[in-house]
């Protein structure tokens, strides 16, 4: 270093890996027309993008959609967050920053269940409504009035193709929304510790971070 030969200092996946891997799981809710939106983050790998710039977090999760004590969807859900570094060497601190919710895609496994529209009929509407042999859900909900009720018929339409995906596209703006209100909850960003030498190295000469190579560089000069 003091003849200019090291020029940067890389942290390499497996170990930004090791910094984030006992923050799971992590649950957070969200809200929907009735009943309550939980999502449990499983687990959680880094990414890395060089060419943008951009270091993420691909993770696995739980999604479940639970009304009136009833479990009427849940599935496995992959979603792909990300940000940008960039390191204040004033403050010595690093900060992501662009945060983005860049995909968030079903998986197709035996965790999946969504409730059919007779079972939506018989647990959440009046016997009259039950007594509609052969009567779609759709034809059945259009007796209810205004209110609740109301809410609860447009809100399990989205049921009616029976379609996991389906539902997963109704959800998705809840989704995003929850994740980007948790994120900003969040400090997103690292000062550099005093008892880690790389880091004071890095406090007192360091100029700049990067993606590069598949790793997170650390500019030294």
């Amino acid at each position: 270093m003091k003849w200019g030969k090291l020029t940067h200092d890389d942290f390499t996946k497996p170990e930004l890996q090791d910094l984030v891997t006992d923050s799971f799981p992590y649950t957070f809710t969200f809200d929907i027309p009735i009943g309550t939106g939980t999502v449990t983050v499983l687990e959680g790998n880094i990414t890395l993008d060089s060419e943008s710039n951009r270091i993420g977090l691909q993770c696995l999760a739980a999604l479940n959609i639970v009304v009136a004590t009833t479990t009427i969807y849940r599935a496995h859900i992959v979603f792909t967050v990300s940000a940008s570094p960039y390191y204040d060497k004033n403050m010595s601190t690093l900060y992501l920053t662009g945060f983005s919710t860049d995909s968030l895609t079903l998986v197709n496994d035996d965790y999946a269940l969504i409730k059919d529209t007779q079972f939506l009929v018989s647990r959440f509407f009046p016997k009259s409504v039950n007594t509609l042999i052969g009567g779609s859900l759709k034809s059945a909900l259009s007796l209810f009035s205004a209110g609740t009720s109301d809410i609860a018929a447009d809100y399990f339409q989205v049921y009616l193709t029976g379609s996991k995906q389906a539902v997963l596209d109704y959800h998705m703006p809840h989704i995003n929304n929850a994740i980007k209100k948790q994120i900003t909850q969040e400090d997103l960003s690292h000062a550099m510790r005093t008892d880690h030498w790389r880091e004071v190295l890095f406090s007192k000469l360091g100029q700049n971070v990067r993606v590069e190579d598949n790793v997170l560089r650390f500019y030294l000069v």
